[in-house]
């Protein structure tokens, strides 16, 4: 959806709508754009995951070390 919106069409909202209400769609979009938005706003600030793979809740320093030299970012994940 992020990388590549062209791909979301019609189809995909027939799908939704076979499981959600217009405006639980509407507050799922705006989740979504939510999320992207800030994760992205983050990567400019060097914040690295709170969790590590396995779930653990974790400092900055420890998913620096679990994460590598800086964070990925979505467009390079």
């Amino acid at each position: 959806m992020a990388l590549n919106p062209d791909r979301i069409g019609r189809e995909f909202y027939d799908q939704l709508r076979r499981h959600y209400s217009e405006e639980e769609i509407v507050e799922l979009g705006a989740f979504i754009g939510f999320n992207i938005g800030y994760h992205t706003f983050f990567g400019t600030l060097k914040f690295y995951p709170m969790f590590s793979p396995d779930g653990r809740l974790v400092t900055q320093e420890e998913s620096q070390r679990i994460y590598g030299a800086e964070p990925v970012s979505l467009t390079k994940a």
